[in-house]
């Protein structure tokens, strides 16, 4: 929770804003970081166990694939951590 939030708008100043800004850029940025490790992660699982499927079991005549919903997730996460952070830029151009 931001620190200024339930001071008064007068005591706001710009170099406490702009620390609050990196404080919540850098903490993005470790969260975007872990996703994409996880991301990375998965998809090489995925492809992993795609093989040992191949080698090991005949394919389903029904076609039925791996579902990766953490892809999914992941992705949509990373896109919106994205949209945040130049967001995040253009508040900070304007301070």
């Amino acid at each position: 929770m931001c620190r200024w939030m339930d001071g008064s708008l007068l005591d706001l100043t710009a170099e406490m804003v702009e620390s609050e800004l990196e404080d919540y850029w850098h903490e993005l940025f470790k969260v975007q970081k872990l996703l994409v490790t996880k991301l990375k992660k998965a998809k090489v699982e995925t492809l992993n166990a795609r093989r040992r499927s191949v080698i090991v079991e005949p394919k389903s005549p029904t076609g039925t694939g791996l579902n990766m919903p953490v892809t999914v997730n992941t992705d949509n996460t990373l896109h919106l951590i994205t949209a945040i952070q130049d967001r995040m830029k253009e508040f900070k151009a304007s301070v």
